[in-house]
């Protein structure tokens, strides 16, 4: 039987028109799903495939690079503010009552602005924490003490804040013994100031090598994103690696070199150091896993 006008081909692919064969609507709506016309070159639909999923890659690769950058920025502003901010512990248990500030790792901040009344001998209280810190932070010398009339006297132009080196504080804190006459309670205290200064000292040199470690290894990410570098996957694994080692060694030596006893209550400098190392470990880790493709979403490359 010969076709007529208005036939469909067995596979419903072609109708017979008085053009001659031509596609169905069943052809067409294949061809618009993605289906491969039969005269198609096919290295040609490859290289076509192919190419949309390495912009895919490349585009999504240059995103997580800026992702991967600006969290080793942000890990390295926490790393600073922990290095240098005076508050990994609050006041000692023996501070006046209203008296703010607190210990970093080298440094020392006293604030007495808030402090009131008056102690059991009728001294300030304020004036009391005003002499406490500035002996602490070299605003007073020994000697000063010494040939002081009155404590009014001895701290009546020193601001209510006031900050200085943990080292000067120690060594304020062993003159002032030695002119005095020591006990052994001074002289613990003295020891404990200097492992104090030992530990703090030692975190920081390992934190400045985890800071050079992150710095270096963003700056290659950034480089990256503009021309090649040769080695420069082994680069970011092993420095941010590196890093965040460092500021772990560094945050375990503080821990275990400063001298604990009684209360000690820890302050913002302490978690955001915390914080910044959980960061920089978290980022080592990724380094290493990183998934080259969920679907056609390229994740890390």
């Amino acid at each position: 039987m010969n076709p007529q006008l208005g036939d469909v081909s067995e596979d419903g692919f072609w109708v017979l028109t008085t053009e001659g064969w031509q596609p169905s609507e069943k052809q067409l709506m294949a061809l618009n799903q993605g289906a491969i016309p039969h005269n198609a070159s096919l290295p040609q639909q490859t290289v076509i495939a192919n190419y949309s999923v390495e912009g895919k890659r490349t585009q999504s690769s240059e995103v997580m690079k800026y992702i991967f950058s600006g969290a080793i920025a942000l890990a390295l502003i926490l790393l600073l503010i922990g290095m240098y901010h005076d508050s990994w512990t609050g006041p000692g248990e023996d501070a006046p009552s209203g008296m703010q500030g607190g210990l970093g790792l080298t440094g020392a901040t006293y604030d007495c602005s808030d402090v009131t009344g008056t102690d059991s001998d009728g001294d300030s209280n304020k004036e009391i924490c005003k002499f406490g810190a500035g002996l602490g932070t070299g605003e007073i010398t020994p000697s000063q003490v010494l040939m002081a009339e009155s404590l009014e006297g001895l701290v009546e132009d020193l601001p209510d804040e006031m900050s200085g080196d943990m080292d000067i504080m120690c060594t304020s804190m062993k003159e002032l013994s030695e002119a005095i006459g020591s006990t052994p309670e001074d002289m613990e205290e003295i020891e404990n100031c200097q492992d104090r200064s030992t530990a703090g000292t030692t975190a920081i040199v390992f934190f400045w090598f985890s800071f050079i470690g992150a710095l270096v290894t963003g700056i290659i990410v950034i480089i990256s994103l503009y021309q090649t570098i040769p080695y420069s996957d082994e680069v970011e694994k092993y420095g941010i690696l590196g890093s965040a080692i460092f500021a772990l060694l560094g945050f375990l030596s503080w821990l275990i070199l400063k001298p604990w006893g009684g209360e000690i209550s820890f302050g913002p400098a302490f978690y955001i150091t915390i914080f910044s190392i959980v960061l920089l470990t978290a980022l080592a880790v990724i380094q290493f896993i990183r998934p080259k493709a969920i679907g056609n979403l390229v994740l890390f490359e």
